[in-house]
Formats: structure tokens, sequence, C-alpha cells
């Protein structure tokens, strides 16, 4: 499934190039859940940004379910140490995320009907930003402003206000300055009247001509692609409710939650939303980068018994780093310790422990060989 072949990762210190990652090789079959240890500032948050194509290997290469990873590809899912949840947006908006920036899935989604509580609510708030946005349509006069509106896009809407109300100024500013023009000599031409006679006037020309165009442009792009993207944002409505919502009910994340946002959540809900967002496009594989180390003990082992569950019930390929030795031998089928930077494998250890009792003797004695390890 996965395979590190031959990898090495620098980084640029001036003109000094300095290893992070050195010589790594790694075979991870499919369905396998691996835990990666080692000292603090070793590579292991580098080798996962590898794995999912945000960094480029300076040597070796990295090769996902048969091809080379070479950009970030969707059925990779990565879970960043602090989560990365957009404060500004609901637990509903955070988990949908992926499906909003990736566009709506390849796969075909099925028909819901509009008896589906969710789908209705989604169709709901949809019609009040359509409302918003035909109140600035009266405003305004931007039509495409109040068609972003529907799409729930309202910086993009911002823009266009934004750039009318520069229009209006430049333009007015332009206009003051004809007009003093024209009382000044009545007889003037219009190549005076256009250019204004200095050039503070043309720069005014120049800067109404600019924003005219550039509004006029976005304007003519909406006219002919908004119907398609009204389709998609439909489209995005119906695969939220088909993917979305069965894993935050799954989690525990509930209609209740929808409309809260991450300051309103515990430590623990927080993780759930990430997971969510993390799983909302059936990824392959799912890359976590201590997603747990701020939690509580209570909370964090709610959230590794989940983890479990999801990685039995799913078959997803899973790779987590971690600094918590008891953790790795209760997620990580295999144990992964790295040396320090420049990080290589120092051991490779089976685990038969994993999802197993913490209180067992078996799993007490995988512990031990694996601080012994790191010693």
């Amino acid at each position: 499934m996965i395979l590190i072949d031959g990898l090495r990762l620098e980084y640029r210190d001036g003109r000094q190039a300095v290893p992070v990652v050195d010589d790594l090789h790694l075979h991870i079959a499919a369905g396998e859940s691996i835990a990666i240890l080692g000292p603090s500032g070793c590579g292991k948050t580098s080798l996962l940004y590898a794995i999912c194509g945000l960094v480029k290997p300076s040597s070796g290469r990295v090769i996902v379910d048969g091809q080379v990873v070479d950009r970030p590809r969707r059925d990779v899912a990565l879970i960043l140490q602090d989560l990365g949840l957009l404060p500004w947006k609901t637990v509903w908006k955070n988990a949908s995320l992926s499906l909003e920036l990736g566009g709506p899935l390849a796969t075909p989604t099925p028909s819901l009907t509009t008896q589906d509580k969710t789908l209705v609510r989604e169709w709901h708030r949809r019609k009040k930003s359509l409302f918003w946005g035909y109140f600035w349509l009266l405003v305004t006069g931007a039509w495409a402003a109040g068609q972003r509106f529907y799409l729930d896009r309202p910086f993009s809407a911002a823009v266009y206000l934004v750039t009318l109300g520069l229009w209006a100024i430049a333009g007015g500013f332009y206009w003051n300055e004809i007009q003093k023009i024209i009382e000044a000599k009545p007889d003037a031409s219009w190549s005076e009247l256009l250019w204004g006679g200095g050039w503070p006037q043309i720069a005014l020309f120049l800067v109404v001509l600019v924003l005219s165009s550039e509004l006029i442009s976005r304007l003519v792009y909406d006219l002919f692609t908004m119907p398609r993207q009204i389709r998609e944002a439909n489209l995005l409505i119906a695969q939220q409710v088909q993917s979305v919502k069965p894993i935050l009910d799954e989690l525990g994340l509930d209609s209740k939650f929808y409309d809260r946002y991450p300051h309103q959540l515990s430590g623990g809900e927080r993780q759930r939303v990430a997971l969510a967002r993390a799983l909302a496009t059936h990824p392959k594989v799912l890359l976590m980068d201590e997603p747990l180390a701020a939690l509580d003990a209570f909370n964090r082992e709610r959230i590794q018994d989940l983890l479990v569950h999801l990685w039995r019930e799913r078959g997803l390929t899973q790779i987590i780093v971690t600094h918590d030795v008891q953790e790795a031998v209760f997620l990580g089928s295999r144990i992964v310790v790295l040396t320090e930077r420049p990080a290589r494998i120092k051991a490779i250890i089976e685990n038969p422990c994993v999802g197993t009792s913490r209180t067992s003797e078996a799993f007490y004695e995988k512990v031990l060989e694996l601080r012994r390890e790191l010693a």
C-alpha cells in the first residue's frame, strides 16, 4: 500500500542543506496501523508531510497505492497536531471542509429524499443565504454578489461589493474633475474631458477603467458559470448529508453540535470534528501527527478506543506519530522507532497487543520492551 524507498528530506538553512530524514526504507501493507516513535525534532512530522505529498523528497520516493506521490492525494488524509479547525466555521462546516475545497466527490451520490431532515435543513440554510444575496442585489445591483451568497461564499461576494464601492469613489472623483473642466472651459473637447488635463485625472481614469474591467469580467464569468456552480453547490449539500452526517453521528456529534463553533467544544469533541473532516472523503490512508497530545488522560483513552474502532471497521491504513509509549502500543500493529535527526529506522517492533486491554500483562511487557528500545 505504502512504500518508502530511500527517502531523504532536507531543508535549507541559508546555503546549507540540513538533512531531516536520511535513507529511510519502509513498507506498510494495506489495512496496517503503524505507530512512529522518536526523539523530538527527529523528522517524524516531515515524514508524514512527504507521505501525503506536502513535501517533495530530496531523493528517494514515496509510493501510495502503486503511484509515486508528487502532490497531495485525496485518498490520503492528514490530521495535524493542532487539528487545524477554522474558528469561524461551525462543526458542520469544519467537517465538510475537505469536500468544499476538493469539490464534489467523483463517486455518484445516491438519491436523497426530501424527507431527510438534515438535507431539508441545509436547503433552508441556503435559502436564507439566497435571501441575503437578493438583499444585496437590491442595495447594490450586484447580481453576482447575490448568487455568491447562495453558494455560501460571502468573501467572494464581498469582493464584488468592495469593487463596486471603489469604482463609485474613483468615478465620483473623476466626475468632479470633469465638472471643473466644463465650468472653466464650456467648449472643452472630448479628449480634454477624457484626460482631464493632468496626470492626477489620468490616474483616476485608469483606476476607474481597471476596477470596471475587473468587475465586468467577474460578472461575465459568473453569468456563464453560475448555473454549473449552483448545481455543484446542491450536489455538495447532498454529499455532505451522505458523507459527513453519518460520520458525525458515529462520532457522537449529533445535530445539536452542528451549529457550534470550535471554542464551544471540549478538547475531545474538537478531536472528533477533525476526525470527521479527515474521514469525509473516504480516504484509504489516515495520517495523524500527535493528534491526542493536548487531551487529558480520560479523553485520550476514549479517542484511542475510537481510533482502533474506526481502523478495524473501515480497514484504513493509518500512521500515527506519537511521543506516548503506551499510545504507540495500543494503536500500532507495528511500532517504528526512529533515531535522532536525520531520522533513520532504529527498530521495527511487531505488536500483537494493538487494541487490547491496557491492564493486561502482555500489554505491560510490550510497553517495557519499547521503553528499553528507546533508552
